[in-house]
Order: C-alpha cells, then structure tokens, then sequence
C-alpha cells in the first residue's frame, strides 16, 4: 500500500511520459496490497480476522516510523535523510 500511496503522489507532479508509467504502477501497487490483503484475510477466517486486523495495525504503525523518521540512505520507501 505504501508503494501504491507513494506513486499516487509523485505522478502529478512529474512530465509525462513518467507521470503516466507513476500512474499505472500506482494501480498496479493497489491492486497488489488488496490481493495481499484478501489473502491474509482469507487464511485468518477462522478467528473473524482478528489476526490479520492486529498484524494490519502494527505493520501500519511501523510503515509510519519508517516513511517519516529520518534515513541515513534515501530510498524510494524512507524517511527524510539525515
């Protein structure tokens, strides 16, 4: 999803022909974050997807640390480089 997030904000701010391929890789990340998601889900049916409601919350807490905490490295998922 974070992927997907990322190239949904980057595409209108680029020329094309690279706002259009951001475009279509957000999609594309979208579709895959809610296939992953499905599946998680499916196999956590058992216990009305509690699991995979906890395992979603913590994953999002540490995407969060990750995407605004600062980086030594800049990369594509990081946050701001130190």
């Amino acid at each position: 999803a974070r992927s997907a997030e990322r190239f949904r904000l980057l595409a209108p701010r680029l020329a094309n022909p690279l706002a259009e391929l951001y475009a279509t890789l957000e999609r594309s990340e979208a579709r895959h974050f809610e296939l992953y998601l499905g599946l998680a889900k499916d196999l956590d049916a058992s216990e009305g997807h509690a699991e995979s409601a906890r395992r979603l919350v913590a994953l999002a807490a540490r995407e969060a640390e990750l995407a605004t905490e600062p980086d030594r490295v800049f990369r594509f998922h990081s946050g701001p480089p130190i």
